[in-house]
């Protein structure tokens, strides 16, 4: 699996291929398990593109983008997915503190209490920021498969759901109202602290590194620019992390809670399930949005290794913040 000689049939693979890249197994559809697709045995890349999906990753080095994984990711990979396991909280319990609250906030906005109608507006601005977005864009497919995507999608439904549940419970629908109250409280955490993940990681370290490395100087690199600071991209990587904030960690003091095993839980199993999607399909499509995640390279796992010991680091200054 690990081995990355080209082999007996190394010459057979260079002449099927239009790479540059020599005789090696890197540049083949096959590269991640060599097989022969005639007989329709499994093969890794699902399309033969080199690795990069419509050309759009062909600056990342070739072997970085197609042939065998370290080692060494593989076995952290597989202690993350063996651990999300094994030291999961039991019971899980999510506070419902959208409705402990309700008798206790005194100021009403809207006709609700305030931080109910916070929820409400930022759950209405996540769905129209995504509407003006595939309006003028056009295309939206990489959105919902990106880890922005997906947290802007928290962001969105964590607000969606406790404005809901406060609904319910005003209409005498206790049980669907602690329900609600209780899926919104499992994602406080994971909203915003992904929402902080997006803004700094995207803005200090993938910008510079697609500005620089990717995208050619001159004209491109003007409107590279002028786009991520559009509309669309400013919400989705500045403006997530402050209305991320607001009735998490900050405002509506009445129902901002300490958080638990259960939250930080729940907020691994969220990375973790994202990392199944980039590792096991994007992988394979040739998609590599996060290079500094790549499977090829032990260097990566710096990257992993930052990111897990980050999130622990913000629960522990959620609390710290908010026990004050």
């Amino acid at each position: 699996m690990f081995d990355k000689r080209g082999g007996s049939n190394s010459k057979t693979l260079n002449k099927q291929s239009p790479s540059y890249a020599g005789p090696t197994p890197f540049h083949r559809r096959g590269s991640y398990l060599p097989q022969d697709t005639k007989q329709g045995r499994f093969t890794w890349l699902i399309y033969d593109n080199d690795g990069s999906f419509n050309g759009w990753f062909d600056w990342l080095p070739l072997h970085l983008r197609v042939g065998y994984w370290s080692p060494f990711m593989v076995l952290t990979l597989f202690f993350c997915y063996t651990a999300i396991f094994v030291f999961k909280p039991d019971p899980l319990e999510f506070p419902p503190s959208v409705l402990f609250a309700l008798d206790e906030e005194d100021a009403y906005f809207m006709g609700m209490p305030k931080s109910t109608a916070i929820d409400l507006l930022i759950s209405i601005w996540g769905v129209v920021v995504v509407v003006v977005a595939k309006i003028k864009l056009g295309s939206m497919g990489a959105f919902p498969i990106s880890f922005t995507g997906w947290s802007w999608l928290l962001l969105t439904s964590r607000a969606g759901l406790e404005f809901m549940a406060w609904a319910a419970f005003t209409n005498n629908h206790s049980r669907v109202a602690s329900s609600l109250a209780i899926m919104g409280s499992s994602i406080r955490l994971v909203t915003i602290t992904n929402a902080c993940v997006v803004c700094t990681i995207w803005n200090f370290i993938l910008f510079p590194l697609i500005y620089f490395k990717s995208v050619p100087a001159g004209e491109k690199r003007r409107i590279f620019v002028k786009f991520n600071f559009g509309f669309f991209m400013t919400n989705i990587h500045i403006l997530n992390f402050p209305l991320s904030c607001l009735n998490i960690i900050y405002g509506g003091k009445s129902r901002i809670r300490v958080f638990t095993e259960s939250d930080l839980w729940v907020a691994y199993a969220v990375v973790l399930l994202y990392s199944v999607l980039y590792y096991f399909l994007m992988d394979r499509l040739g998609l590599h949005f996060y290079p500094i995640f790549n499977p090829r390279t032990s260097f990566s796992l710096i990257s992993v290794a930052g990111v897990l010991g980050l999130y622990y680091f913000l629960f522990l200054k959620w609390n710290e913040y908010i026990g004050l």
